[in-house]
């Protein structure tokens, strides 16, 4: 009998057939020869722990939810407002950006300062809102605005509490020229605590570097002092006589020392950053009143001075006095 010779990997292809149920049932005729075929020619299937490819693509589009846990969400401060009256915020940075929620609020920085915004209601009991507040220091603030028509609280201080924006963020530390809650201005490096507490210093020295006395009146300029690239100068003025001298306004500014005739005179008014005792716009009979003006460093040119005026209001009592640059250059350190 001639023997057929089958390669070992047809050989086992033929085992498997052969031990499958559907192969093996079917007769050795000509129909069960055909079944076999048949059978041959489906297509295997696979079986695997893994999940479906089209499940998990499914599933790797699907949306996510937002994750609304206490973890996750940001205090917000209750403010109450009012049409009557202004409410200050104060921020230990400067403001960056203020988004309102409606047109029921108003809301600006304070003038000249770069860390206080001011809030008021823009109309009579509006609806709830909220305001959302963008410091340099990347901490965003959010409050919920009401109307109030007497709010209990007109200023708040932010800086004194860390829990007003991104959760978990360490207060921001004060620095020696910027405590807590003070006024970050637009054209100076030091607060105004600061400026305030440095203007006592200089007037507190009662040196005097240039003074002008006219019509029972004093105009004394006081020793410069200096700190921070800013200028501080003194200005004591007394009044001598039985009536009430009411300030108009003072003025400095720097001029040539000597004009020569037919030739307009060249002057340059100074603009100061702050004025210390400002409000007090009146010297009393047998009184002096002290005020120091602040201006970002400057120097005196060769061959000009620097003229300080006090104006009278609604009288000619006017009176200056002129500094030179040695004055600047011999302010004493704060």
């Amino acid at each position: 009998m001639k023997k057929t010779l089958v390669p070992a990997s047809a050989a086992l292809v033929l085992s498997l057939l052969a031990s499958s149920p559907a192969f093996a049932q079917q007769p050795n005729t000509a129909r069960g020869r055909a079944a076999r075929a048949a059978s041959m020619r489906q297509p295997r299937q696979t079986f695997s722990s893994e999940p479906e490819t089209a499940a998990v693509a499914s599933s790797e589009v699907a949306p996510r939810m937002l994750d609304y846990s206490d973890a996750n969400k940001m205090a917000s401060f209750p403010l109450f407002v009012s049409d009557q009256k202004t409410t200050h915020l104060v921020f230990p940075f400067p403001v960056t950006y203020v988004d309102l929620g409606s047109s029921g609020i108003i809301a600006a920085k304070a003038t000249g300062a770069e860390n206080i915004v001011r809030v008021k209601a823009a109309k009579v009991q509006f609806g709830e809102t909220n305001m959302t507040v963008l410091t340099s220091d990347g901490k965003l603030y959010s409050f919920l605005v009401n109307y109030a028509r007497d709010p209990k609280v007109l200023s708040l201080n932010l800086a004194a509490n860390a829990g007003g924006g991104r959760a978990e963020r360490p207060a921001a530390s004060s620095s020696p020229d910027r405590p807590s809650g003070a006024a970050i201005l637009s054209n100076s490096p030091i607060a105004q605590g600061n400026l305030d507490e440095y203007s006592q210093q200089v007037l507190a020295k009662k040196k005097s570097v240039a003074n002008e006395s006219a019509n029972q009146l004093t105009l004394k300029a006081g020793q410069v002092g200096y700190r921070e690239e800013t200028l501080f100068f003194p200005l004591h003025m007394t009044n001598k006589s039985n009536v009430t001298y009411d300030i108009d306004f003072i003025k400095f500014y720097i001029q040539d020392k000597q004009v020569a005739k037919r030739t307009a005179e060249q002057a340059i008014e100074l603009q100061p950053i702050y004025v210390y005792n400002s409000t007090n716009k009146k010297i009393e009979s047998k009184n002096t009143v002290d005020q120091v003006f602040i201006f970002k460093k400057f120097t005196i040119p060769d061959k000009k001075q620097l003229v300080v005026e006090l104006y009278e209001k609604g009288g000619g009592r006017n009176i200056k006095v002129k500094m030179s640059n040695d004055n600047l250059l011999n302010a004493t350190t704060l």
